[in-house]
């Protein structure tokens, strides 16, 4: 689904939109290397006589997130002792921007989690509950049954993983074959955002 060029088409920031030679880019999209990406979460619109694509939001109210909601999101960013998650919806309403979260290690599992990597990996779509608002920052945790990676890709060739065994937590690629783990939510690969 990434690369597909369809109008009305769910996208979420980072996500590829085409290139400058097929498209101009509008509203809710960035360049990078002649490539357009998507800078907002909405729905791709292109326009077939100008050729200009442009995000229209999803929400047009702001939402921001509080302590107690779960949210979903995309991980951009991984440290030795915490990730970074750019929150895409809460609750039940998806975002017009962004927000950034920080789900730190110790923050995964109730169980003792020493690699973060074990946990989770880029790209990997996470839900999570908010358990802080600490420095302006907001502090994520994926402790609990149906919290955790509820979608993710293959580490190797970007395949999707699928549920191999659930009680070890492992995810085989559909393409490659490779085998991973996460900590997934119980509800893993159903498409429940």
């Amino acid at each position: 689904m990434l690369g597909e060029k369809r109008s009305g088409r769910f996208v979420i920031p980072g996500d590829k939109i085409g290139v400058i030679e097929e498209f101009i880019p509008g509203y809710g999209t960035y360049v990078v290397d002649g490539a357009i990406y998507a800078s907002s979460v909405g729905f791709l619109s292109i326009d077939p006589k100008s050729r200009i694509a442009s995000i229209k939001p999803a929400s047009q109210r702001i939402y921001a997130p509080k302590v107690g909601n779960i949210v979903v999101g995309c991980v951009w960013g991984v440290q030795t002792a915490m990730a970074f998650i750019r929150i895409i919806k809460i609750e039940r309403s998806f975002l017009s921007g962004f927000f950034t979260g920080v789900l730190h290690v110790s923050d995964i599992d109730i169980r003792f989690t020493k690699d973060i990597l074990d946990a989770l990996k880029l790209g990997d779509i996470v839900r999570a509950k908010v358990i802080s608002e600490a420095n302006r920052t907001y502090h994520l945790s994926t402790k609990g049954q149906n919290l955790g990676v509820i979608l993710a890709l293959c580490s190797k060739c970007g395949g999707t993983l699928r549920l191999k065994s659930k009680r070890e937590k492992k995810l085989q690629c559909e393409v490659c074959g490779n085998v991973e783990t996460r900590k997934i939510a119980s509800d893993y690969g159903s498409g429940n955002l």
